[in-house]
């Protein structure tokens, strides 16, 4: 959940993940390129508006394809550049070469449903997700001054603060809030993001982080922090799935670190995802069997 561009750059490792699996929720659309290529450099821009204009509804991916030789070789990639649409984890669509943007829009609106209604509320979390946090700010400013005692623009607000990296200003947003509202679903899911933000200020590397769990797993710590930047990032089950196996082995590490951010994750997540209900009942058979 960090302040990223419009596209995200894959490679054979998260392809799986970023692409094929991300694609069930939310069609992805990935830009097959080499840095030597001129259609390709001509078509970036293209795809960066349209990744801005279909915030919330697609994400782009790009593969370097002279870094990820192997894995343009198994799509099956032969010209630069190729487009390929991923809808419930399958390759729904295509093209190669440099296109008109009106086509490829045609394209894309073939296979992702087209945008509703929006609020404010709705306008600025589009912005967020797209990377566009003063954009985002900008319209939740105006909205929560029209309506100063809604809970979720001022919670929404202050995530974007926390996002930025204003940890102080948003806990401080966060006190008021749970003074007044201390049960709201807004309120939670503030206090999650921050607790959440803080581990990755502290633990900002997390390569090293990786090294470390692979060198000892039973470096709670690190696996924690792993966990963290895993779900922050989009990688939510395998972050569930550790803080799990905490449950499971070190239930009292860290005064119930693992049960703690368990609830923070499903705060965050929502509970309209599937997963969070799957996860709960794993967690109440590790707490109550």
């Amino acid at each position: 959940m960090s302040n990223e561009t419009a596209t995200l750059n894959v490679t054979a490792e998260d392809f799986m993940t970023n692409v094929v699996e991300a694609s069930a929720q939310t069609p992805v659309l990935v830009d097959f390129w080499a840095p030597w290529c001129a259609p390709c450099r001509q078509l970036t821009p293209i795809l960066e508006n349209l990744a801005k204009e279909y915030a919330g509804r697609l994400k782009i991916a790009k593969v370097n394809t002279d870094e990820q030789q192997l894995l343009a070789q198994q799509i099956g990639i032969r010209s630069l550049p190729t487009v390929v649409l991923f809808k419930d984890r399958t390759a729904v669509d295509h093209f190669i070469g440099l296109q008109p943007e009106a086509q490829i829009r045609a394209m894309i609106d073939k296979h992702v449903p087209k945008a509703a209604a929006q609020g404010p509320l709705e306008r600025a979390r589009a912005l967020k997700a797209a990377g566009d946090y003063a954009g985002a700010r900008a319209l939740l400013a105006e909205a929560a001054a029209a309506d100063s005692r809604d809970v979720t623009l001022q919670a929404e607000l202050a995530e974007l603060k926390a996002l930025e990296g204003d940890i102080d200003a948003a806990r401080a947003d966060l006190e008021r809030l749970r003074q007044t509202e201390p049960n709201h679903a807004a309120t939670k899911r503030l206090g999650a993001l921050i607790e959440f933000s803080e581990v990755v200020a502290a633990f900002p590397d997390v390569r090293a982080l990786r090294e470390r769990v692979s060198a000892d797993p039973s470096d709670l710590e690190s696996r924690h922090a792993l966990a963290v930047h895993q779900l922050l990032g989009g990688d939510v089950e395998p972050a569930l799935t550790s803080w799990l196996d905490m449950l499971r082995n070190h239930r009292r590490y860290g005064d119930g670190l693992a049960q703690r951010s368990l609830v923070h994750a499903f705060e965050l997540i929502g509970e309209a995802d599937p997963i969070v209900g799957q996860t709960r009942r794993e967690m109440a058979k590790l707490l109550f069997a």
